[in-house]
């Protein structure tokens, strides 16, 4: 007689070797080291994937996603688990330095930001599941309003069916349901001045606001940045200055989303879009270039820069010297001090 489902044969397998080791799979348990592991190995990955030549390159924003319960349960170790992070990113250049000739990040600061929630990007975020989204700089959202035009961002994520770090495109709408609190937001100065010329040593960090990074190979002051941007807003009638210490910025409205991103350029004006524009050095050509996102006006020196999308910008040579128009009401002079 064939066995039938629960018959003799099955009651004899279970004597033989109990129904717990051969019908469940234990669940990887959400720990700070886990939760360390996952960031770290993000952080490595993105060397590989970013640097090039002789410049290392590596991601500097990072989104943590736990299951509500998760975050609940971790929360209160998430400075430790950041510190310890930092730590191993200073250990894993300080490894890598015979490779490259120049550190070369893109931001100044380490970015850490942890959110609660039980679905992104179309998969379910359980318990014991760990999401880490990172990118080279400040583009990622906090939190996307529901009805923010749906965009796309290149970041690196662990795909779920190769459990390989990859880039990929996220629609910024993913975020728009993730619960990014406050307390869970950290900034992290770095400086590799001494990481790079001290032996043995690897660099400064403490979890803080945004300072300056020291970097060679870039002809600037520190104290007074790589650029100078003043600018005056016509509605308030306010004007203020801005030293541009990043190797890229963006310009923004200012939201209490953004407070966080340090690379930021925050004005307080409706007729700037959030993101409006971004300003890089290339140091390649040595100049600066930049970029328009916003459906209203951007002008440099009278021209039109065109706009594209901040996925994919479309980079736009701007003078040493140059006047930009923001809609036109927000005015930003620039001037290089390279």
């Amino acid at each position: 007689m064939a066995n039938q489902p629960g018959g003799w044969l099955s009651k004899l397998s279970n004597l033989i070797i109990p129904p717990s080791q051969t019908d469940t799979k234990t669940a990887p348990t959400v720990t700070n080291k886990r939760i360390l592991d996952e960031l770290i190995a993000s952080f490595e990955d993105s060397i590989q994937r970013e640097s090039v030549g002789t410049s290392m390159l590596f991601n500097a924003h990072f989104l943590i996603i736990l299951h509500p319960d998760t975050y609940e349960d971790r929360q209160n170790a998430f400075p430790v688990v950041v510190n310890e992070a930092v730590q191993s990113f200073k250990a894993i250049i300080e490894s890598y330095k015979s490779a490259y000739g120049r550190v070369s990040p893109v931001a100044s600061s380490w970015f850490f930001k942890f959110g609660a929630g039980r679905e992104f990007g179309e998969e379910e975020i359980n318990p014991s599941d760990v999401k880490v989204i990172g990118a080279l700089t400040g583009i990622l959202p906090g939190n996307v309003q529901a009805n923010a035009p749906a965009e796309k961002i290149n970041v690196t994520r662990r795909v779920k069916q190769t459990n390989r770090y990859e880039k990929v495109d996220v629609d910024l709408n993913t975020f728009h349901h993730i619960d990014f609190r406050e307390p869970g937001a950290f900034v992290v100065k770095f400086n590799f001045e001494k990481l790079l010329n001290s032996p043995g040593s690897a660099g400064s960090a403490s979890i803080a606001g945004a300072t300056n990074v020291a970097t060679p190979g870039l002809p600037r002051s520190l104290d007074a940045g790589l650029a100078h941007i003043s600018y005056y807003i016509a509605e308030l009638n306010k004007e203020d200055t801005y030293p541009m210490r990043d190797r890229e910025i963006v310009i923004a409205r200012k939201d209490t989303d953004n407070q966080h991103f340090p690379n930021y350029l925050l004005l307080e004006s409706a007729y700037v879009s959030n993101p409006h524009a971004r300003i890089r050095y290339n140091e390649s050509t040595q100049s600066f270039q930049i970029a328009s996102f916003s459906r209203n006006e951007t002008r440099v020196n009278e021209r039109l820069v065109p706009r594209s999308e901040p996925a994919n910008p479309t980079w736009f040579e701007l003078p040493e010297k140059a006047q930009i128009l923001l809609n036109s009401m927000v005015t930003l002079t620039f001037q290089s001090n390279t």
